[in-house]
């Protein structure tokens, strides 16, 4: 069972996976992931392909403004407004293709998660639209596979850091 790795909620279970094919963000590299950004208080974050919610939740729990989360299954998004019914956090979800849903938001953030399948990477189109949605000084987070080694091309962002964790790669960048 997957937990809230620290914060407020730490130890709450996160939403249950019935069947599909999704990878939930190990408590270990959550916890790499978190330590290495420090402190997420007080930022709007919006989560990509977010199945269960691990990274958005974590990330309310330890202080977050705001969570905007959005996968491409009902089902999860469905799972993530049962369980952030009781924990009284500012969340809006939507279900639909990344690319989809970012060309209707208007919204900006300071910290962008995104966790794709494996075998899926950014394209150009994407990143230019999570290009669109980040404020000044914004952090994007990008998980994938440990074996996949490129780095992003982004008119904004720069890679800072780069941490791997079992399977895990994760990329850090910052908008400049």
């Amino acid at each position: 069972m997957t937990r809230i790795v620290s914060g407020e909620w730490r130890g709450h279970p996160l939403p249950k996976l019935r069947g599909g094919s999704v990878r939930p963000t190990t408590d270990r590299a959550r916890t790499v992931l978190f330590d290495t950004l420090r402190d997420v208080r007080g930022l709007n974050v919006l989560d990509l392909y977010s199945g269960t919610g691990a990274l958005g939740f974590e990330a309310l729990s330890r202080g977050a403004h705001s969570l905007v989360s959005i996968d491409i299954d009902g089902k999860y998004i469905s799972q993530q407004n049962m369980w952030i019914k009781t924990h009284e956090k500012q969340f809006k979800a939507y279900v639909g293709d990344v690319k989809k849903v970012l060309k209707r938001l208007n919204d900006k953030f300071d910290l962008i998660l995104a966790d794709p399948p494996y075998m899926e990477e950014i394209s150009s189109e994407v990143l230019s639209l999570i290009e669109a949605h980040a404020d000044p000084g914004a952090i994007f987070v990008y998980e994938k596979a440990r074996r996949s080694e490129t780095v992003l091309e982004s008119k904004i962002f720069k890679i800072e850091k780069e941490k791997v964790v079992a399977e895990t790669r994760i990329q850090i960048y910052k908008a400049h």
